[in-house]
């Protein structure tokens, strides 16, 4: 068995490499060619199926691809019931309201390790599977290029040496999920070793952080050859059970010649291939709960089952991710040159270039689509090629995971939605564990972190994240969205309301009144922030749980009038409305992130939690009072001083959330600004995202970025209409087809220019809408069912 490290350096020689492309093959139309391959596992082309995914680094003669599966979560921590908090909550709301964050923080971490933590329980982490390396005798290249077609989910690597020209084509059917890999050669013959080995990459401060084993917590490997492919085996070292849940054992993984026209030699862990022309491999990896019993067997001889013939292969999964991602489109007046640039090329032209802005559009979702499956999409998608990721690749649900899902409705693709509807649901006994230990409570608590379980294990004293109360009430509104755009009613009462209920059924035994008679929240926390006179994050009335219970409280409200139930419930989910504290400014007019006392806002953070109410579905407490207007903006700008200091920054999610709260604001300018700056900084040649500029590998704008788009040319709420709320006017002319808006309307298409709006809608039922063009005033449209309906407008 063979051990690789990744390569950071290309072992083969350029002759040149042309933007013109002729033999080495073609541009996708929607898609991107990059003119040279990954120097480091960052910038692989990446493909997925959303179980399955693919890193494609594209050396000629060296190749790595990194296989990736879902549910490949590491197990490094058993799951423990969640600290006895709920069993001291009076204590701490005391100590808190004495002013003693800091030492309630740490009360929290001496009690866990009295109950048996022994320090920060990290999330499992998010692991690769294995490296399959294609390995030939090198040459001069003389014309190279790599591609990925957005519209098919094809990754290529192509180029000419001198013995011929060859190419490599993989993409991983939703049809079929089966990774497929085709090797062709044209006026040459494939010579190539075909191995597979583990992934030993890893960063060693994070190694000590997780407290990983010097195996990397992988107790053993074990890979060969069998029936024309090759096998690979992985035991995991701690493997855990705990209660009714209970972590994988480990995983397996095949990769089969199953059509080729050349020689194949089979050696002790390798596969030769010599004299073909064109070969077709397939590959499946899956997650194992009992090593004892191997199903590598059964899994070669179900990739037998399948059609030797690529194209077919391609064609059923192209019917259903083409279809996806062609639901929505956008054209900012790009020329068909620009579009062809590669990503390289793009890139350098910077963030405000309409083909670089088109072009992340697209590869954003593509690689959202790709990442959606089983779940929704983790920090790090449904790929990496390292046993440490930065944040354990988890699930991180104050921030993260709100940005890279926050386009699945505006695009029209709902169904992407429902597998963190699943994910959720899954850990429904987790979530009311949670709520019941931390805080005495029925109803739900979700956590800040999450992955292989949803108890609320992850925590320590800086990070006081058992004091986060507005998880469940975040994702309610999610699952009311997903009914607001698609109008299904079975779905809202048999998923969406239960959900919302069990939330607000949380507040209503946490929250309690204070002197005013207003309800107080304590503990509170405004993700990984801390007040500006106070060195804990820990503290009482941060905004961000105030907005999203009052959000909660309006919607369980609403979908229960939908519905016609809760009648007994419905008046004290008001009375509870009428008690909460009102939003306040600060000195100087800004809307405070604290709303106690003197704690005093920080403006120096990533994020901007404060403006929780302007992410989406504005709020109408904000929108009706011109104070709260004036003040979140100048939050916002006072957030973008401090990232223009800093060249913008670290966190690109933290800069969605300015920009999607300007975009609700109408602060035009300041959108697009940012804008701008996402694409300057955040994004490698692969045209996938980076968390920080051009540094580790993170999904959240792929998510957060086409959702600005859109959000900048429409917003919707159930009735109400407002186009180009938020065009620069750099765009100058333009449009966009296929967004989704609440009530059940499609945009069929939107076009502008510097004279006129034009807009076509298809809504699912007969309705009067009001719409809106900017700051113009409303006017009433007839929307009837199935009948697209075109208005224009004169744009003044």
């Amino acid at each position: 068995m063979r051990i690789f490290f990744l390569c950071c350096v290309a072992v083969f020689s350029f002759l040149s490499c042309k933007t013109e492309i002729n033999d080495v093959g073609n541009v996708p139309e929607r898609g991107f060619h990059s003119n040279r391959p990954a120097n480091i596992w960052e910038e692989s082309l990446v493909t997925g199926n959303g179980v399955m995914g693919a890193m494609v680094m594209g050396d000629p003669y060296r190749e790595s691809i990194v296989l990736n599966h879902a549910l490949l979560y590491l197990p490094i921590h058993s799951p423990r019931k969640p600290v006895s908090q709920g069993k001291n909550l009076e204590k701490i709301q005391q100590m808190m309201l004495d002013g003693k964050y800091t030492e309630a923080s740490k009360f929290i971490v001496d009690l866990a390790n009295s109950e048996g933590y022994q320090g920060k329980h990290a999330t499992d982490l998010f692991v690769p599977a294995f490296q399959f390396n294609i390995s030939s005798d090198t040459s001069s290249v003389k014309e190279y290029n790599r591609t990925v077609d957005f519209t098919t989910g094809e990754v290529e690597v192509k180029w000419e040496d001198n013995n011929g020209i060859y190419s490599r084509k993989l993409f991983i059917s939703r049809a079929d999920n089966v990774v497929a890999l085709r090797l062709s050669s044209k006026k040459g013959s494939i010579h190539t070793t075909l191995n597979l080995s583990q992934i030993m990459r890893h960063d060693a401060g994070r190694k000590k952080k997780f407290t990983l084993s010097e195996k990397n917590c992988i107790d053993k490997v074990e890979s060969g050859v069998m029936e024309n492919g090759l096998y690979f085996k992985a035991w995991y070292e701690r493997p855990w059970e705990f209660e009714s849940r209970k972590s994988f054992k480990g995983y397996e993984g095949v990769v089969k010649v199953v059509n080729m026209d050349g020689d194949i030699e089979m050696n002790s862990d390798q596969i030769v291939i010599n004299g073909a022309t064109d070969v077709l491999i397939l590959a499946r990896v899956e997650p194992s709960d009992n090593m004892e019993i191997s199903k590598v067997p059964d899994m070669m001889k179900d990739l037998s089952l399948y059609p030797t013939n690529y194209a077919e292969l391609l064609d059923a999964h192209k019917k259903i991710h083409k279809e996806l991602f062609e639901r929505v489109s956008i054209d900012l007046g790009v020329s068909k040159e620009d579009r062809m640039k590669s990503s390289e090329e793009l890139l350098e032209a910077g963030g405000s270039n309409p083909a670089l802005i088109e072009k992340i559009f697209d590869a954003a979702r593509y690689n959202v689509i790709c990442a959606t499956g089983i779940n929704p999409p983790n920090l790090q998608g449904i790929w990496g090629a390292t046993m440490t990721p930065p944040w354990s690749g988890d699930y991180t649900t104050n921030g993260n995971l709100p940005v890279v899902i926050s386009h699945y409705l505006q695009a029209n693709t709902p169904e992407l939605m429902l597998p963190l509807f699943d994910r959720l649901e899954a850990y429904m006994e987790d979530f009311k564990v949670n709520a019941r230990e931390l805080y005495n409570c029925r109803g739900i608590h979700v956590p800040s972190r999450f992955s292989s379980h949803g108890l609320n294990n992850h925590f320590d004293a800086t990070w006081p994240m058992t004091f986060w109360v507005t998880g469940a009430a975040w994702y309610s509104l999610f699952y009311y969205d997903y009914y607001m755009y698609t109008l299904d009613k079975e779905f809202l009462q048999k998923r969406a309301l239960p959900f919302m209920e069990q939330a607000a059924l949380f507040y209503e035994d946490f929250l309690k009144e204070g002197a005013d008679g207003k309800y107080v929240f304590n503990p509170s926390y405004s993700p990984e922030n801390h007040p500006a006179n106070h060195p804990s994050q820990a503290c009482i009335n941060a905004t961000m749980d105030v907005m999203a219970a009052n959000a909660l409280l309006r919607s369980v409200i609403e979908a229960s009038q939908v519905l016609g139930v809760n009648q007994d419930k419905i008046p004290v989910w008001e009375s509870m409305q009428a008690k909460m504290p009102s939003y306040m400014l600060n000195e100087n007019g800004e809307i405070r992130e604290w709303m106690w006392k003197d704690l005093q806002d920080n403006h120096k953070h990533r994020h901007a939690s404060h403006l929780f109410g302007l992410y989406d579905f504005h709020d109408p407490l904000i929108m009706k009072d011109k104070d709260l207007l004036e003040g979140c903006k100048r939050a916002v700008n006072r957030r973008m001083e401090i990232r223009r200091q800093d060249n913008g920054g670290i966190m690109a999610f933290g800069m969605i959330q300015l920009a999607f709260s300007a975009c609700a604001l109408g602060e035009s300018e300041t959108a697009y600004d940012m804008l701008t700056w996402l694409g300057n900084s955040y994004w490698n040649n692969n045209m996938v995202s980076t968390h920080d500029p051009k540094k580790t590998f993170n999904l959240d704008i792929c998510g957060g970025y086409p959702s600005l788009v859109m959000k900048m040319l429409v917003y919707s709420e159930p009735g109400l209409i407002s186009l180009l709320p938020c065009k620069p006017q750099q765009w100058r002319s333009g449009h966009i087809n296929g967004v989704a808006l609440r009530g059940g309307i499609i945009v069929q298409e939107l076009s502008w220019n510097e004279k006129e709006v034009k807009v076509t809608l298809l809504s699912k039922i007969d309705q009067n809408v009001k719409i809106q063009l900017r700051e113009a005033e409303m006017q009433e449209i007839v929307l009837k069912a199935d009948t697209p309906a075109t208005f224009n407008f004169a744009y003044e």
